[in-house]
């Protein structure tokens, strides 16, 4: 009878310490959160057909095992973008970004890049010697409203228009503080020295073409939707000047879309150091109050149906030598002075 009482409190003991470690279920707003992300990404993700999806819920589950708020599941994120090999995507949560940063996606370490990234530079355009315009173009982020991209579309338009387009015989697109924002705008903005047509569209991971965009009198197009409200404000004469287009290791998203847009435009040439490789179309999707997941969705391709899946590499590489303060002593800019007087000559 003793031992028979002891083996009943020992399971008593070993039941109730059980009991203690247990994870707690999750509660139902916080799995709703889970199951809802989840769903998102194997719908939408542009790599959702690379993963094992029953296998991938069983982890993140585990990893999630006694989370009592969405705060608490926060880390899991990074992990499950990293399983799409999705960098660029993210969970917006209470205005904070949750994502997976690809260590094999190490842009060139160019300090002055970035701290000329960190002055938030703004649209400069000016005309260099020679008569060659030159514009810095820097990235955008016109807020997402219709009307703040159609203001900022306008704002580079003017910049343009103040020199008079038509002085330049040739023409540096800078896109080395482009790190990305709203599209539509940088591309319209330039359209006057870019001229009219078929620039790009997005594609889903087999290569079927998705929203397509184009320049139609001067103004940015998705398909048929007409983004921007531009005037032709100075016409120029002449849209098939040479263009020398630079880039760097912080030109991200939105400015390698412009770049993109630039790629297999006659007489046009790049240099500069691979951009970071953000070339996926992202798409945002809510989840519950102001939480959202943005997904990378889409590929990139040119108006040749070149698709882009990683960085965009200049046609002649120059690393280092940015000097935004004197131009007349920026290697990248020299570089492009060089070709552009021989384009010239043969155009």
């Amino acid at each position: 009878m003793k031992n028979l009482g002891l083996l009943v409190f020992l399971f008593i003991v070993t039941q109730a310490a059980r009991a203690q470690t247990a994870p707690a279920a999750l509660p139902d707003s916080v799995k709703a959160f889970l199951d809802k992300s989840l769903t998102l990404l194997e719908t939408y993700s542009l790599e959702r057909g690379t993963v094992d999806w029953p296998q991938l819920r069983q982890t993140v589950y585990q990893k999630a095992q006694g989370a009592q708020s969405v705060r608490e599941l926060l880390p899991i994120y990074p992990f499950v973008f990293e399983q799409l090999k999705d960098d660029h995507g993210w969970l917006t949560y209470k205005g904070k970004t949750y994502k997976w940063r690809n260590p094999a996606c190490t842009p060139y370490a160019n300090t002055v890049v970035k701290a000329a990234l960190a002055k938030k530079p703004g649209v400069l355009v000016k005309m260099l010697p020679g008569n060659i315009g030159y514009v810095q173009l820097p990235g955008i982020n016109a807020g997402g409203s219709l009307q703040a991209m159609r203001d900022a579309a306008l704002v580079v338009q003017d910049s343009l228009c103040r020199l008079n387009p038509d002085k330049a015989k040739a023409w540096i697109i800078d896109l080395r503080l482009n790190d990305g924002g709203a599209m539509a705008p940088m591309v319209a903005g330039i359209a006057p020295l870019i001229g009219d047509g078929y620039l790009g569209g997005f594609v889903d991971k087999d290569g079927k073409p998705d929203q397509q965009w184009y320049l139609k009198q001067g103004n940015f197009y998705m398909d048929t939707m007409r983004v921007t409200t531009l005037q032709n404000r100075c016409p120029v004469r002449k849209t098939n000047k040479p263009v020398a287009v630079l880039l760097s290791g912080m030109t991200a998203s939105s400015g390698e879309i412009v770049a993109i847009s630039l790629k297999g435009r006659p007489t046009t040439r790049f240099f500069g150091e691979p951009t970071y490789g953000a070339t996926t179309a992202n798409e945002s999707y809510r989840i519950s109050g102001n939480s959202y997941l943005t997904i990378a969705g889409m590929q990139e391709t040119d108006r040749n149906k070149v698709v882009y899946r990683s960085s965009i590499v200049p046609d002649e590489l120059v690393t280092g030598g940015d000097n935004f303060t004197d131009l007349s002593k920026d290697t990248k800019v020299a570089a492009a002075l060089k070709w552009l007087k021989t384009a010239r000559k043969t155009k």
